[in-house]
């Protein structure tokens, strides 16, 4: 009898189409994100909305605070020899959102080396006066999940009965479920709403950090003399969690193509995976 030890044999694993997959869903991505924010855009030209998409806005300071709001913060913040004050009042636009409207003060100092500055920007009113405490972040939380369910359903939608998106067409790529077939409707959307949830993620996140009060206080004057005394807002925290979530998310998309077992860890919750068609 032969007891010659028999080697196992492996099966070879699928291709992880790195370069394709990443270049079809960048592709896909700014396809939909373009068709969502023209829709959300026309909408609201005919209906009021207040979607706000994170990264999808335009700042433009420059108009100048009224004079007794400029009184009031010279006494509350009054200059130090060397020190300029500037004031302005900033205006946020975004798609889909009415103007959103921020005072800008601080003083710079500058040296023969190096100039320094600090600010504090703080939400105003129509009329321009400090409107402390009126920043709501729901806004911002719905407009993103809405945003990210659009994207997971059109992702779904195209990917589902054996279509394919523009970006897997044009990178040969389709999704196949492990038997073969194709995935259902029902299968891609949940698939891709794993895909996904890190920015779910960073959405919650984000709503945890804004259920604590911005500022240590909502009076304006109170804040001036603080600003004055060295005060500066900081928000390290929320910084620090976003970038532990950023690696987390980094882990979760590109940790399975690096040690490939043949799939991502959606594809694999989602009895999936993406092949060359």
């Amino acid at each position: 009898m032969d007891t010659t030890p028999q080697i196992p044999q492996y099966a070879t694993l699928p291709s992880r189409h790195f370069w394709r997959r990443a270049v079809a869903c960048i592709v896909d991505i700014i396809i939909f994100q373009a068709v969502i924010l023209i829709a959300v855009y026309c909408i609201s030209t005919v209906i009021p909305l207040d979607f706000r998409f994170a990264g999808w806005s335009y700042t433009q300071c420059g108009v100048e605070v009224s004079d007794q709001l400029a009184k009031r913060i010279d006494a509350g913040w009054p200059l130090k020899p060397g020190e300029v004050r500037i004031n302005q009042i900033c205006e946020v636009s975004q798609i889909g959102s009415e103007k959103q409207r921020y005072l800008q003060t601080g003083v710079s100092h500058q040296t023969d080396n190096w100039t320094s500055a600090r600010w504090l920007t703080i939400p105003v009113d129509a009329d321009g006066n400090p409107a402390i405490g009126t920043v709501s972040v729901y806004p911002i939380v719905i407009s993103g999940i809405v945003n990210i369910a659009l994207l997971a359903l059109a992702f779904a939608y195209f990917s589902a009965n054996g279509r394919r998106t523009i970006g897997k067409k044009l990178l040969g790529l389709r999704v196949q479920s492990v038997d073969g077939k194709n995935p259902g409707l029902g299968t891609e959307f949940r698939r891709e709403i794993l895909k996904f949830s890190p920015y779910l993620l960073f959405i919650a996140a984000d709503f945890a950090f804004s259920l604590f009060p911005v500022f240590p206080t909502e009076d304006f004057d109170a804040l001036l003399r603080m600003s004055r005394d060295g005060y500066t807002l900081l928000d390290s925290g929320a910084a620090m969690f976003d970038i532990v979530l950023g690696i987390a998310a980094l882990i979760w998309w590109f940790l399975p193509l690096i040690f490939w077992q043949g799939q991502t860890f959606y594809d694999r919750i989602c009895a999936c995976k993406v092949v060359k068609s």
